[in-house]
């Protein structure tokens, strides 16, 4: 995956002794050219670890080693996940998607987005279930359509980052190849 880098001045470098155990799912309300610009003013105190555009373009403003700023605030949490009296930003890791709560998602922006939480999963050893995908609203009530109006939105990336298992007779099919290759070497 081309992942394009754009430095956000706005984390705490570490994790406070924290280890990534989710991946929270945001809408920028805006554009990838303007969030890279938000991102990158200190004055907006926010960021978030990607951004993932229309296009399927990935942008990375903090490294996953360090604690973006993208769902700090609190209210009303339904995660089940939270731990109480301790900032979410230190882990979780924060992806912002480009468009408004209202948007259809592009394929190529859904695609890029269960690519990178693939990889982030497997990086971290997280699950990929939603006990551990979860949407900003999740955490902070105050944003109820973030990443979207429509929360199905958060199941079909879920869905889409999981690891797919090739059906029975494709297995089937890969077992019989592989006894008849080893039939030839032993010369039966």
């Amino acid at each position: 995956m081309n992942i394009v880098q754009k430095k956000s001045p706005n984390f705490w470098a570490g994790r406070k002794g924290y280890r990534p155990e989710g991946v929270v799912i945001h809408i920028m309300d805006g554009t990838l050219v303007g969030t890279d610009s938000w991102f990158a003013n200190p004055a907006s105190q926010v960021s978030a670890h990607y951004g993932v555009g229309r296009t399927g373009e990935v942008h990375q403003y903090v490294k996953e080693e360090d604690t973006a700023w993208h769902a700090g605030r609190v209210d009303a949490p339904v995660w089940k996940l939270i731990k109480p009296n301790i900032n979410p930003n230190l882990y979780t890791i924060g992806i912002e998607h480009e468009g408004k709560p209202d948007d259809v998602w592009t394929d190529a922006m859904k695609q890029a987005s269960a690519a990178l939480i693939r990889e982030i999963c497997q990086r971290w050893q997280i699950p990929i279930d939603r006990g551990h995908i979860v949407g900003h609203f999740e955490i902070f009530s105050k944003k109820p359509n973030c990443p979207a109006r429509d929360k199905k939105i958060i199941d079909e990336l879920v869905a889409m980052a999981s690891p797919q298992t090739p059906p029975p007779s494709q297995v089937e099919e890969g077992v019989k190849k592989i006894e008849e290759g080893l039939k030839i070497l032993k010369g039966i």
